[in-house]
């Protein structure tokens, strides 16, 4: 979000409305606190990759917050559950706060990071649960990028049409650090040498059209690099399937959530494999992954929480073999209040 020095722009989110209130810096009356707020950085900052930060959560009052944790994620990863995903290095703050201080930034981040706030919430002796709150921003690294280098053999050579896969591009920055160029939102610009073959959309996403062969070049803070693509496949005509999915959901805390994928089709009427991921909010046990329907609990929260999923679909070419080409994906974001 664009900043304005002279104006605060404040956020109520109740279900899928999203209000904007803009008050005058220092009008702190009408600031909303939600049970966990993630104040500092705010959305949208650019941060530096391996630098220390501040960062500090707003609290409600009635709210008996036990601890906080802070993870990084890239764009597009999938949240991992806290015993198993390794938090940011935090150092307390001096005065005393019990969940404000500073975190490192992962030295090879570059592009959207994801800043994720998880709190350990009490009720009584026994009862808790993880309130959480996350927000969106930009690291940029301070080093010189000095090439640009695809981990893969060369040339690059690919089977199936319509398939699509990550460019698999790294920059060589001046600090010895190896980046994904890649990265959501990294700045990359992609092209394609000949789209009757492969074509590379803005997110660097590769889409395997047609046999024969192309060169793809990847350009990044004035740095270039290419690669050969041999396509070499099945000359029958196929298109891509479409994964489809209501676009939100609205539930209560506790409700069985299903993700309805049964939309989704293939244009060559073959059938269809599925794989839901998890992009947004902290992470929920998500069964059914790899069929049309996948599910979760709506975990407990204090006040209304948004968690998004994508849905992409392969089709195939049979029970257990794949025919190869894949869907765009497709989003689902699910609102869960008290």
């Amino acid at each position: 979000m664009e900043q304005v020095p002279s104006v605060a722009r404040l956020f109520l989110r109740w279900g899928a409305m999203l209000v904007v209130l803009t008050a005058a810096a220092g009008d702190d009356w009408c600031r909303p606190v939600w049970a966990l707020t993630l104040a500092t950085p705010m959305a949208g900052a650019v941060l530096r990759s391996g630098e220390t930060v501040p960062v500090a959560v707003e609290v409600r009052k009635d709210v008996n917050l036990r601890s906080v944790k802070y993870y990084w994620y890239r764009g597009d990863e999938e949240p991992m559950a806290s015993h198993q995903a390794n938090p940011a290095p935090f150092s307390p703050a001096e005065d005393g706060s019990p969940f404000s201080g500073a975190i490192a930034i992962p030295i090879d981040a570059l592009g959207m990071m994801r800043l994720l706030a998880v709190g350990e919430v009490t009720r009584g002796r026994l009862a808790g649960y993880e309130d959480f709150d996350e927000v969106l921003v930009t690291v940029e690294p301070a080093a010189l990028l000095t090439s640009i280098e695809f981990a893969v053999e060369k040339p690059w050579r690919l089977d199936t049409i319509g398939q699509r896969l990550v460019v698999p591009a790294v920059g060589q920055f001046a600090d010895g650090v190896v980046r994904p160029v890649t990265a959501p939102n990294s700045g990359s610009i992609y092209r394609s040498s000949d789209e009757s073959v492969v074509q590379v959309d803005t997110r660097g996403v590769l889409h395997v059209m047609g046999n024969g062969r192309a060169r793809v070049s990847v350009e990044h803070r004035g740095k270039s690099g290419t690669v050969e693509v041999h396509v070499e496949a099945d000359d029958a005509e196929n298109h891509a399937p479409i994964a489809r999915t209501v676009p939100e959901l609205h539930v209560k805390t506790g409700s069985l959530v299903i993700l309805d994928g049964l939309l989704s089709n293939d244009p060559d009427g073959d059938p269809l494999s599925y794989s839901w991921k998890q992009i947004r909010g902290h992470r929920v046990t998500l069964s059914n992954v790899n069929e049309a329907k996948a599910s979760f609990v709506a975990p407990p929260v204090s006040e209304a929480k948004s968690f998004t999923f994508a849905l992409t679909v392969t089709d195939m070419a049979g029970p257990d073999r794949v025919k190869g080409a894949e869907s765009l994906p497709a989003m689902m974001t699910v609102y869960v209040s008290p």
